[in-house]
């Protein structure tokens, strides 16, 4: 076998590993969206963390997380989270700023809680991220694929 070869394969396994994960993700997020309940719970710190890559030409770019802290109870015993939905994600400055200002510190929210194990918990029933790794995943499968066939 080849390096070309094991290329095309790492692609093709690499491609489907990212359509697996965006498809377990959504169906995660759908099963707690169904049969997981919900308390009520306070946003403790709500924040931007910022994300700086620079390139190996250079350049940079920056890319915007948003972080919330939230606690809540079930059964007499608190928990702290920190998941705001099913994977994570990053965005531009103003889709961050807009998915931040729903959580400001001291909000109220409804926290969905795992009834097996409630320390794991999201304030959001979706997968995050979930049509981003989807399409990357089957544009790398593509690649992998189509390279394979044609060379």
């Amino acid at each position: 076998m080849n390096i070309v070869t094991i290329i095309y394969l790492a692609m093709i396994l690499a491609g489907g590993l990212f359509i697996f994960l965006a498809i377990n993700q959504k169906l995660k997020a759908q099963k707690a969206e169904k049969t997981w309940p919900t308390v009520p719970g306070v946003v403790l710190d709500s924040e931007i963390k910022i994300h700086r890559r620079t390139s190996s030409r250079g350049g940079s770019s920056r890319t915007y997380q948003p972080y919330v802290t939230y606690e809540y109870r079930v059964k007499d015993q608190a928990y702290v989270s920190d998941q705001l939905g099913f994977g994570n994600a990053t965005y531009g400055s103003g889709k961050a700023h807009d998915i931040l200002a729903l959580y400001p510190q001291g909000a109220p929210v409804t926290v969905h809680y795992d009834p097996t194990d409630p320390s794991k918990a999201v304030l959001e029933t979706k997968a995050v991220g979930f049509w981003i790794y989807l399409i990357l995943g089957i544009i790398i499968l593509a690649a992998g694929i189509v390279a394979a066939w044609v060379l």
